[in-house]
């Protein structure tokens, strides 16, 4: 199972903002006044990197494990449907066109549906999925 969670790590500056950055994501780098701001900012930062990544068809790595000190970073649900899509259809080297011939549609309808700017029915995603064999889970966690 894919946790679409990726590891951040919080640290104070000069100024006493937390910056946030992710050692899977070097581009990625956010801040905020306290820590629910930075949190706050880190998840959007987090969604933007992958969704440019996504945009660029770029590699868009597994997260890697959360080490000491680093806090989880969840994936913002606008992209995360998307990058399951995504990542399985590139894992699966399965192109748009052949993902567009299991759907029944035409190969543009798949286009949108990868595009992070586009918003896409979310039982559209899932049915897409289930044709490259994953399913979509949502969980619930306690916050921390």
């Amino acid at each position: 199972m894919f946790t679409f969670g990726y590891p951040a790590r919080f640290t104070a500056d000069e100024d006493g903002r937390l910056v946030v950055r992710f050692p899977d994501f070097p581009e990625a780098v956010t801040d905020g006044k306290d820590f629910a701001e930075a949190m706050a900012e880190a998840a959007d930062c987090l969604g933007s990197v992958i969704a440019i990544r996504m945009s660029r068809k770029e590699e868009i790595p597994p997260p890697s494990p959360a080490k000491r000190g680093q806090r989880l970073v969840s994936v913002p649900l606008w992209i995360a449907p998307k990058l399951a899509l995504y990542s399985a259809t590139r894992q699966q080297r399965i192109t748009n066109s052949e993902l567009a011939r299991r759907l029944g549609c035409r190969e543009t309808v798949v286009r949108r549906m990868l595009d992070p700017a586009h918003a896409t029915r979310p039982e559209r995603i899932e049915t897409a999925l289930e044709l490259v064999g994953k399913r979509l889970v949502i969980a619930i966690e306690d916050a921390a």
